[in-house]
C-alpha cells in the first residue's frame, strides 16, 4: 500500500484548501501572528527545518561559502545544495551543472568497470615474454 503523502488529492479539495490557507496567512501581521501560523499547521521539528533553510537562502544570498553555512546552521551539503536551486528557480530538479561527489569504493567499481581487473592468472608474471 502506498503511504498517504504518496496519494494525490482531489483537485477540487486542493483548490479549497489553498484559498484556506491563503485565508489564514492573510491573518498574519506580526511576529506573534506568523508564530501561531506555524504553530497551527507545522510541529516544532517541521518548523525548525523551514526556519535553518529560510538562514540557509539568507546566507547564500550573502555569498557566504558552503562550509561556513554548515558550521554556523548545522546543515548538510546537501541541505544547502538543494536550497540554491530553490533560490536559482530549479526547485527541487537535478542541477544539470552540479559536479557528483562519489566515495572510494564508487570510484573503484567504476575503475574495474572501465578497466577491468579480472585475474589473468600467473603466467604473465612467471614468464617474461608472456
Amino acid at each position: 500500500m502506498k503511504p498517504a503523502i504518496d496519494k494525490k488529492l482531489d483537485k477540487f479539495i486542493e483548490k479549497e484548501i489553498i484559498s484556506e490557507l491563503l485565508k489564514e496567512f492573510e491573518n498574519v501581521n506580526s511576529a506573534n501572528d506568523l508564530h501561531n501560523f506555524f504553530s497551527k499547521f507545522f510541529t516544532d521539528y517541521e518548523k525548525h527545518l523551514i526556519f535553518r533553510r529560510i538562514a540557509a537562502m539568507k546566507l547564500i544570498n550573502q555569498n557566504k561559502r558552503y562550509t561556513e553555512i554548515k558550521k554556523i546552521l548545522n546543515v548538510s551539503a546537501n541541505t544547502i545544495s538543494k536550497t540554491k536551486d530553490i533560490l536559482e528557480g530549479r526547485g527541487y530538479s537535478i542541477n544539470p551543472n552540479r559536479k557528483r561527489k562519489y566515495s572510494g569504493l564508487t570510484k573503484l567499481k567504476k575503475t574495474i568497470k572501465r578497466r577491468g581487473f579480472g585475474y589473468k592468472g600467473t603466467s604473465g608474471i612467471l614468464d617474461p615474454f608472456a
